[in-house]
């Protein structure tokens, strides 16, 4: 299965690139701020705070930008990855973890003030119509890859300077997310667009075998179920003759 969404990763790759000779490429940063979801009791309760699991991360996605002739309804298919790190320390004990997230997100974008716009200019071109022209709502399903890693060290008899036990999982995962931005035109060739967005992710779970130190954590890491995204997309027009 793995093997399988690696050749889909690839395939959606050679049609980014084919598309951005013809159209339009976007970034997007993002700032992640997770929420945990712990589902019964696991290892984060003994060593620290819910709340401090895997609380932030960061990513960087690339797509491309398809859009209805007569409509303001555009469609940017994503690539990306996030990823995310915490480590806590007790008087004993040290642990670490991670996740890295390959995803894929189908993100279609409606405006709303201006659906029967053609789009012709950019935003920024005429001020007075920044809000209505670039105003905008997206709803973006995914599904995505992840590979997560857990260290941890604990003394023990034979070991007082500390025995160390790793763990990685990976699974996949399905997301969808709604957004409000704002497409701002710099020039011709570059636009802006700022946005906030809550995506929801289903069956990511950290199921962490932890070996010896299940006396004393439980196996069951929980789940990153709520996220906001915060972030930045800058677009490139290669096709600017036309607009």
């Amino acid at each position: 299965m793995r093997q399988y969404f690696q050749l889909t990763i690839i395939f959606f790759a050679l049609v980014f690139i084919g598309q951005s000779m013809s159209g339009q490429i976007g970034i997007r940063t993002k700032y992640l701020k997770n929420g945990i979801e712990d589902n019964q009791t696991n290892f984060i309760s003994k060593v620290g705070s819910i709340d401090d699991a895997l609380s932030t991360g960061y990513g960087l996605g690339i797509d491309f930008w398809i859009r209805l002739k007569t409509k303001r309804v555009e469609f940017l298919p994503e690539l990306g990855i996030n990823y995310s790190q915490t480590s806590f320390e007790t008087e004993i004990t040290q642990y670490s973890l991670d996740y890295n997230y390959l995803y894929f997100n189908l993100n279609t974008r409606i405006y709303p003030m201006d659906f029967e716009g053609d789009c012709d200019c950019p935003t920024f071109s005429n001020q007075s119509t920044l809000v209505k022209k670039g105003f905008y709502f997206e709803l973006s399903p995914g599904v995505g890859y992840y590979t997560s890693h857990y260290d941890s060290s604990l003394p023990t008899v034979s070991n007082p300077e500390g025995e160390n036990s790793t763990a990685t999982v990976d699974a996949f995962s399905y997301k969808i997310g709604v957004a409000v931005g704002l497409d701002i035109g710099l020039s011709n060739l570059l636009t802006i667009n700022p946005y906030a967005m809550y995506n929801y992710h289903f069956g990511r779970e950290y199921d962490i075998p932890v070996g010896k130190l299940s006396t004393l954590i439980d196996s069951n890491f929980g789940n990153i179920m709520s996220q906001l995204e915060l972030g930045l997309r800058f677009a490139i027009r290669f096709d600017a003759k036309k607009y």
